[in-house]
């Protein structure tokens, strides 16, 4: 784990139309700088140029939408999907696809 972010939630819009965020502490993972073409939440085919990886307890987050603020620039979650080893007991994590 030798990156860290900010994530500000989405959490909804008021009733006209500004976005409501929550902002987190820092949260520490590896970010990978791949360039892949992923389908969004929404079954969309998009551009991800980057992926962070971290611990699944950050999981809820990463809501589709959300900002994160990475240590040069912003992006926003594509998705986040869940590695859950199950009984073999290896490192549970979370891949967050991001723009």
């Amino acid at each position: 784990m030798v990156h860290q972010v900010t994530v500000e939630t989405k959490t909804g819009e008021d009733s006209w139309g500004n976005v409501n965020t929550v902002t987190s502490d820092p949260i520490p993972g590896f970010l990978d700088d791949s360039r892949a073409l992923v389908r969004s939440a929404s079954g969309d085919q998009v551009v991800s140029e980057s992926t962070f990886y971290t611990g699944k307890e950050h999981a809820a987050l990463f809501a589709p939408e959300s900002l994160v603020n990475l240590p040069d620039q912003a992006s926003t979650v594509i998705r986040c999907k869940t590695a859950d080893s199950g009984p073999l007991d290896l490192p549970d994590h979370i891949a967050v696809t991001l723009t």
